[in-house]
């Protein structure tokens, strides 16, 4: 039998406890640069569409 304090039951709990405080600082850390990104994109001066004639002219006739 081991003798010592824990066993593989806790490893996984720190484990899990440490991998989640890990993916929840990222995701929210991630989703505050995705905000500023979405902010900066919007704020961009937007022009309007306007479709090139067609049938192109062609400079030698």
């Amino acid at each position: 039998m081991s003798s010592g304090s824990g066993g593989s039951g806790t490893n996984i709990m720190y484990a899990v406890l440490c991998g989640g405080g890990l993916a929840y600082s990222i995701v929210s850390s991630d989703q505050t640069r995705y905000n500023q990104r979405l902010a900066e994109i919007r704020a961009r001066p937007k022009t309007e569409w306007v479709p090139k004639p067609w049938p192109p002219k062609s400079e030698s006739v």
